[in-house]
């Protein structure tokens, strides 16, 4: 299961500023040093801190609209919409070419109920970016929310139908890649559109649950590429495929792996933040991305095992499986496998 993204939140935006940063008592090393801390500080979900040190690195420079991208998104992991839109459009209004800070404008507007705006933000980004499918696939959310509001019977029916129909896509996506003996192990499983658990308070994109058998991808990509949805599905069987309730740093890397080595052979042009972020670690080295699941995992869960039961270190090795504490716990640690 994805439970933690792997992309950093502003891995994208740790670029030195636009503008030098100058101020009487504090050098441009100080302000970015202010900057890094409240990157830190979000990147661990202190939405308060990273806050608190964004405010500070704006009031020393306030022509740094990297500051008030950064702003944006923190405003709206607070909850604060009227400030994270502010703070966007104020971004926005020098740099109008970032499809990415156009999807998160429209996220903190529907947010707020902002619906039609929200849809010309989206709107905007795939002007900027054809591929981005997360623009395209927010579009029809947005779309399907507002029909809901006057025909509710209609807008579920709809949605539902196109649900079942990008799922059979997905899967059979998934079952050519991976193959006719790989996906006959897992076909008692199920795979299904549904609400998934949460982990630092942002929802899991798909997860296994082991006492249910199901691969659950979330509602909230009902309306993704087939090819998007295939991704995270190859992820989620590498889990489905041990049948049990135990994961470790090498399934994760395992599931990561073969989710990544998907998306570059099928992604057939479409961008999508984490898949993309994923491919490319690969690409750069197989270790850059088996280190960055380690880094994430250990993070979410600091006893997590390096291995377990189907996943020993090497397959010529000799395996002596030993849990952690917090991995020998299947039902409550571990039964949702990310």
């Amino acid at each position: 299961m994805i439970v933690l993204s792997l992309k950093p939140e502003y891995h994208k935006s740790m670029s030195v500023p636009r503008k030098s940063i100058k101020h009487a008592a504090f050098g441009t090393n100080d302000v970015s040093e202010i900057i890094n801390q409240g990157d830190k500080a979000l990147n661990e979900n202190k939405f308060s801190e990273a806050l608190e040190k964004y405010k500070q690195a704006s009031e020393l420079s306030p022509d740094n609209i990297d500051i008030n991208k950064k702003l944006g998104k923190v405003y709206y992991h607070l909850k604060d919409y009227k400030n994270s839109i502010e703070n966007y459009e104020k971004y926005l209004e020098k740099e109008n070419t970032d499809s990415d800070v156009y999807i998160e404008l429209g996220s903190s507007q529907n947010a707020a109920g902002y619906f039609q705006k929200a849809i010309k933000s989206y709107e905007r980004a795939l002007e900027i970016d054809k591929s981005n499918d997360l623009a395209k696939r927010n579009i029809l959310e947005t779309k399907n929310h507002i029909a809901a509001l006057s025909y509710p019977a209609e807008a579920y029916e709809e949605k539902q139908r196109y649900a079942a129909q990008n799922l059979k896509t997905a899967i059979d996506i998934t079952a050519e890649y991976m193959g006719p003996k790989y996906m006959q192990e897992l076909q008692d499983t199920k795979i299904v559109f549904g609400e998934t658990a949460s982990m630092g308070g942002t929802s899991n994109i798909a997860q296994y649950e082991n006492s249910k058998n199901t691969i659950t991808v979330s509602n909230k990509y009902i309306y993704a590429a087939p090819q998007v949805i295939a991704a995270y599905l190859a992820h989620e069987t590498v889990h489905a495929r041990d049948k049990d309730a135990y994961t470790s740093i090498r399934e994760e890397q395992d599931a990561y792996e073969t989710a990544a080595k998907f998306w570059i052979k099928n992604s057939l042009g479409i961008k999508d933040p984490e898949m993309d972020y994923a491919a490319d670690l690969y690409m750069k080295s197989p270790s850059s991305l088996k280190e960055r699941v380690a880094e994430i995992y250990k993070l979410r869960d600091p006893s997590i095992a390096e291995t377990s039961p189907n996943h020993p270190p090497t397959k010529k090795s000799v395996f002596k499986f030993s849990l952690s504490k917090a991995a020998s716990q299947p039902i409550k640690s571990y039964d949702v496998i990310a």
